[in-house]
C-alpha cells in the first residue's frame, strides 16, 4: 500500500501549535503515526501497533515530556542492543535454534597424495 505522506508543518508552525493549540498538535501526531503504520507492509502492522502502544504507555506514566523522551530513547537503545546481540549470536534463547543444534556434515574429499 503506497500512500502520499502529508508534509510536516514547519518547526515554527508546530511550535505555535504547542504553545497555542496543543490538542491540534497531538491530533497531528496521532494522524502521522497512524499514516506511517498503515503505510507499512501488512505483516509489520500488528508489531508496529504494539510498539506504538508501548510508546504511548511510556508517555502516559512519565512525569514530564523530557522523562518520556529519555525512557523511549532507552527502549530504543535496548532494542538495538538486543538486535545486535541476536545478530552476533550471543543471545542464547533468541538465537536461531537450528544454527546451534544442527551438527555439521563433514564431507570427505579425496586427496591427490
Amino acid at each position: 500500500m503506497h500512500f502520499m505522506q502529508k508534509p510536516l508543518p514547519s518547526f515554527e508552525r508546530m511550535l505555535d501549535m504547542a504553545k497555542n493549540n496543543p490538542d491540534a498538535l497531538e491530533q497531528l501526531r496521532l494522524e502521522m503515526v497512524r499514516d506511517a503504520i498503515n503505510a507499512a507492509p501488512e505483516d509489520y502492522r500488528q508489531r508496529l501497533h504494539g510498539l506504538q502502544f508501548q510508546i504511548d504507555g511510556q508517555r502516559l506514566v512519565s512525569k514530564n515530556p523530557m522523562q518520556a523522551c529519555l525512557e523511549i530513547s532507552r527502549m530504543m537503545h535496548n532494542s538495538l542492543q538486543d538486535l545486535k546481540a541476536y545478530i552476533d549470536g550471543h543471545t542464547g534463547e533468541k538465537a536461531l535454534p537450528e544454527a546451534q543444534t544442527q551438527p555439521a556434515k563433514i564431507l570427505n574429499f579425496p586427496s591427490e597424495v
